[in-house]
């Protein structure tokens, strides 16, 4: 990265520090990061204090005593619900900002000036993919931390190092999740000049990947469809969905994530349109590929002569 596409990044990413919508929604993330974090402890404290007391229970009446529920089961199992965090507010929070990122700039009229200097768009492009990927980076740090010190103090659980490397594969698979998203945002902004318009694309997009894709491929109520449980009930049977169903896994983004998150912690998908752990995560990047070519379009061509949005 150049001494100009690092500039370009570093103001990128202090403006969206300063960005009260995207500070909101990144709030109301972390909110919900740590009040999984707490639910999940909770209820591993209160398993493990039944345990317990049944144990010294059975113990003095002489019967064998059965191994700690909560030691049989992977410590990952409190991550389950981040799935549906990182699909709602995550993403929402990737697209957002990465709107933000390019019609600030139109808006106030700084990319005319950045885009009068030479190399500039190639510099321009590289600054705003890495402000994007850095920030994103942070907010996935700040959760990870959370989760990990909360699987670090679960009662009667013993992470081992089969369960660190899930939880590292858990959070690059979320961290390309969100990368999609964010830079489908960057090109539509760059793409349309009404503000409005470069939003909403992105966000229906989000809301059709998410909610009505799965319901085609596999009748999954549209809530269900955001969460790991799912994979553990039946797929439904017929032939419409015997065909939709495979047809459609490789563009329904939000499904593949799911079911890559279901199998890193632990839950078997029971889709039978499920792509695997490998075909999802090839499938996370070719989407991601086909975004960033796009985004790099968009931003190419993003007319610098006419800053102004419409409305």
């Amino acid at each position: 990265m150049s001494a100009a596409s690092f500039t370009i990044a570093r103001l990128t990413v202090r403006n969206a520090i300063a960005d009260r919508t995207v500070l909101w929604l990144t709030f109301l993330f972390m909110a919900m990061v740590l009040l999984s974090a707490y639910l999940g402890w909770t209820a591993t404290a209160t398993i493990h204090i039944i345990y317990t007391k049944a144990a010294e229970v059975l113990a003095a009446a002489g019967r064998p005593v059965p191994p700690d529920p909560v030691s049989l089961a992977s410590p990952l199992g409190m991550l389950r619900n981040m799935t549906t965090y990182v699909s709602l507010l995550g993403a929402l929070v990737a697209i957002v900002l990465a709107h933000q990122m390019i019609t600030e700039d139109r808006r106030s009229g700084v990319f005319s000036l950045i885009a009068s200097r030479p190399n500039s768009r190639t510099s321009y492009t590289l600054g705003k993919v890495g402000a994007l990927i850095l920030t994103l980076l942070a907010l996935l740090c700040a959760a990870a931390a959370t989760n990990a010190l909360t699987i670090l103090i679960l009662p009667g659980a013993a992470p081992t190092a089969a369960d660190w490397l899930g939880f590292a594969e858990f959070y690059t698979i979320s961290a390309l999740f969100l990368l999609f998203f964010g830079l489908v945002a960057l090109s539509c902004a760059s793409f349309t000049q009404s503000e409005t318009l470069g939003l909403l694309i992105p966000v229906t997009l989000w809301l059709a990947l998410t909610f009505v894709l799965p319901q085609v491929a596999s009748n999954i109520n549209p809530m269900a469809a955001l969460n790991p449980v799912k994979a553990m009930v039946p797929p439904p049977e017929g032939w419409f969905f015997s065909i939709a169903g495979p047809l459609i896994a490789p563009f329904s983004i939000t499904s593949t994530y799911r079911d890559l998150s279901a199998t890193i912690l632990g839950f078997a998908p029971a889709d039978s349109a499920s792509l695997g752990l490998t075909g999802g995560i090839v499938s996370l990047v070719i989407a991601n590929l086909f975004a960033g070519l796009a985004a790099t379009f968009g931003l190419a061509r993003l007319d610098a002569t006419r800053s102004d949005l419409d409305e």
